[in-house]
């Protein structure tokens, strides 16, 4: 199902401030989410709740196709992804540090042939270590987690933004103080996210992309090379 796609990686190394996005222009992406760790229903929905309403901030309308536990979609599940359709899967993943000490939350999936996010990993058991670490609550840390990875799946790229929840780099002090302008998404990466939504809803069927939905600013991949720069992470 998902062939041929190039793994970027993030790693989250900043903090800034900035005012949030105003844009207009609701459009609608369809997002399965495939959870293999027994989290508990209540949770996921309102972890998926919080990352509808971060990307509600980019005029992004996500639907959610449940693929397991309750009121899962089980008809939709088992065939390909649809056109323009994304994959989040909630997975757990041992517990190894990287370079400098960082731990890796989450990755993405870019379809390196058509230049399109289509699949994102969170690893569940490293967002439960950091919340307990600092205190932060569990259902918003997954859901900023979540909401940081489709905004890589919608913008298609490997690139990070110096602030706001589209950061490489989350830090334990960010995270315990919770500034509202760290969690939302910063003016450029919503208009880019929007246009990624667009260009989404086009290839569902959903009309005319019109203009080009990227903004090559933000980065661009090699075709069929693992690029530094979409998977993010803390420590």
């Amino acid at each position: 199902m998902f062939g041929s796609f190039v793994m970027a990686f993030v790693t989250l190394f900043v903090t800034a401030n900035f005012a949030s996005a105003s844009v207009t222009g609701w459009t609608d992406v369809t997002v399965r989410v495939y959870d293999v760790t027994a989290l508990d229903g209540k949770m996921r929905r309102a972890a998926l709740e919080l990352a509808r309403s971060a990307l509600a901030s980019a005029s992004v309308e996500i639907t959610w196709r449940v693929c397991n536990g309750e009121n899962a979609h089980t008809s939709h599940c088992d065939v390909r992804l649809a056109p323009g359709e994304l994959a989040i899967r909630i997975v757990r993943m041992p517990m190894v540090s990287e370079q400098g000490g960082a731990l890796r939350l989450g990755d993405a999936f870019i379809d390196s042939q058509v230049g399109r996010g289509v699949l994102a990993t969170i690893y569940l058991d490293r967002v439960l270590r950091l919340a307990e670490q600092t205190g932060a609550d569990r259902i918003a840390l997954l859901g900023r987690a979540i909401a940081h990875e489709l905004g890589h799946l919608l913008m298609a790229t490997n690139a990070h933004g110096p602030v706001g929840l589209m950061r490489g780099f989350w830090s334990q002090d960010e995270v315990r103080r919770g500034k509202p302008s760290d969690w939302t998404f910063a003016p450029r990466d919503a208009e880019a996210i929007r246009r990624g939504a667009q260009s989404n809803h086009a290839l569902a069927g959903g009309g005319d992309a019109g203009t080009p939905p990227r903004d090559t600013g933000l980065g661009v991949r090699d075709s069929g090379l693992t690029a530094p720069g979409s998977e993010f992470s803390a420590r």
